[in-house]
């Protein structure tokens, strides 16, 4: 039985007792250094109330704050050794020294921006959504003024270091046995052929919950099938997506549909219903319940899997056997009463739509009963492509079709960055220190520096909030 205030999920839970959560603990900064500030007596405070005598200060009362000072901003000028061969001078025909600048590999060579800055800008705009025209106004209040035409210029710069570690990452994901697949809608303004008001488009590839964390943008000005053709050559394994026509242009992959797309759609067509008894019988009411009985019937297994084995291969084999023999007939009694209802639903244009969604998709909608690998949704790629929908209702368009494309390899390290628990700030900055430095087409150097190697220094990892504790008590134990 479905309640109005069921619309968005109707699982059926257990009864429990709602444990109380502790209360946080005070953390001691022990550790950290400390500056001791002396108040001087206001004039007139130092008179006693009782006799009007002059009082002298006898102790100090102390209270503690945590202070945070904003980053600095400075020049750092860098003084580079020039050799001079004295023997030269002493000893050639023409009497003139040899001279020799010591190597040393800026970011860029006719710039003054850092590693730093370009990573300080490249974290404020694409982890934390600031146009650059609000970064410009933050730099002149530190009285500097950096133009957001130069900042753009430097992030469009940068792509020389940050283009083969892209690409690399997309190698490693063509690989992988699934891939989810997803795209919204963006806005370019300067591109060839087409109004400044015309819709382009951000596609968003990622891998599986079980594989490591990679996630890549790819900007096009059309959602044509060849885009993802293109994207996914040579890829061979399964694609989980919506149910969208171009998909189906990718060569040799299996397609997979998430199944909480479906769900959505009967969920739509419930909210269109009339407040009244009916409501709660209705067909769409009993769709609701009987797909989500299955989506928790798929969690139950996954969480049962995991109880019982530790070995990855094992849970595996566990999950798939069980979805094949449970989850599948399941799922095909549902498709049986979804067309035992289709001639009633005929004129009603909602259900009627949502029902023909699911049959039209049914094989899509059901491989995850194959195969434990396949997730039964595609939710993860959604939330993968939330940051750049709400970066992009701030920043509203890209200017130039550089832009965009230059976005979508920044977005794939940030966001490849966040998954893999670093430091975006910390790890550009890394990156920018040392790619410098480096020959760009050595793979395997390159490799040292992806967002998910295992060779990043340890300050650059972002940590939870158990784990600053520990280091906090830690380091207070040692005080």
């Amino acid at each position: 039985k479905v309640e109005d205030s069921e619309i968005e999920e109707v699982i059926t839970v257990g009864e429990h007792t709602r444990v109380r959560r502790p209360k946080e603990q005070h953390l001691s900064y022990d550790h950290l250094p400390k500056v001791d500030e002396y108040l001087s007596v206001p004039e007139g405070e130092d008179i006693c109330e009782k006799c009007g005598s002059k009082m002298h200060i006898k102790k100090h009362q102390t209270k503690e704050e945590l202070v945070y000072e904003p980053a600095r901003l400075f020049v750092r000028v860098t003084h580079i050794p020039v050799l001079e061969c004295e023997n030269c001078q002493i000893y050639s025909e023409e009497g003139k020294s040899t001279y020799h600048t010591v190597t040393h590999h800026f970011l860029f060579d006719r710039s003054i921006c850092s590693p730093e800055l370009l990573a300080y800008i490249i974290d404020m705009k694409y982890n934390n959504g600031l146009p650059l025209y609000t970064i410009e106004k933050i730099f002149q209040r530190d009285h500097a003024i950096i133009p957001r035409q130069n900042m753009s210029n430097w992030v469009i710069g940068s792509m020389k270091y940050l283009e083969p570690l892209y690409n690399l990452m997309k190698e490693d994901l063509l690989r992988m046995k699934l891939i989810h697949a997803d795209e919204t809608t963006t806005q370019v303004l300067n591109e060839e052929g087409k109004p400044s008001t015309s819709t382009s488009y951000m596609c968003v590839y990622r891998s599986n919950k079980h594989e490591v964390p990679i996630v890549l943008y790819d900007y096009h000005s059309t959602r044509s099938g060849d885009c993802p053709k293109e994207f996914l050559k040579g890829y061979s394994g399964y694609l989980e997506s919506d149910a969208y026509d171009g998909y189906n242009k990718v060569e040799n992959v299996i397609r997979c549909l998430c199944n909480v797309h479906a769900l959505r759609k009967f969920k739509d067509s419930y909210k269109l219903l009339p407040n009244n008894k009916e409501r709660k019988t209705s067909d769409e009411a009993k769709a609701i319940q009987k797909y989500d009985e299955i989506i928790h019937h798929s969690n139950l297994i996954d969480e049962k899997a995991a109880e019982k084995y530790s070995n990855p291969d094992k849970r595996m084999e566990y999950i798939t056997k069980r979805r094949k023999e449970e989850l599948k007939p399941k799922f095909e009694k549902f498709l049986s009463w979804l067309e035992e209802i289709e001639p009633r639903n005929k004129g009603r244009y909602s259900m009627s739509k949502a029902i023909q969604y699911v049959l039209n998709n049914k094989e899509g909608l059901m491989e995850f009963t194959n195969d434990a690998i396949i997730p039964h949704d595609n939710t993860s790629c959604e939330r993968s492509i939330r940051p750049f929908v709400v970066i992009r209702n701030r920043c509203k368009f890209s200017v130039s079709v550089h832009g965009a494309q230059a976005s979508a390899i920044i977005y794939s390290l940030v966001i490849s960055c966040i998954e893999n628990k670093q430091n975006p700030y910390m790890y550009f900055t890394h990156l920018f220190e040392n790619l410098p430095k480096l020959d760009l087409t050595n793979k395997e150097e390159l490799r040292k520096y992806l967002p998910y190697s295992r060779e990043l220094p340890s300050y650059i990892r972002t940590l939870s909030k158990s784990e600053i504790k520990a280091i906090l008590n830690e380091a207070n134990s040692q005080v």
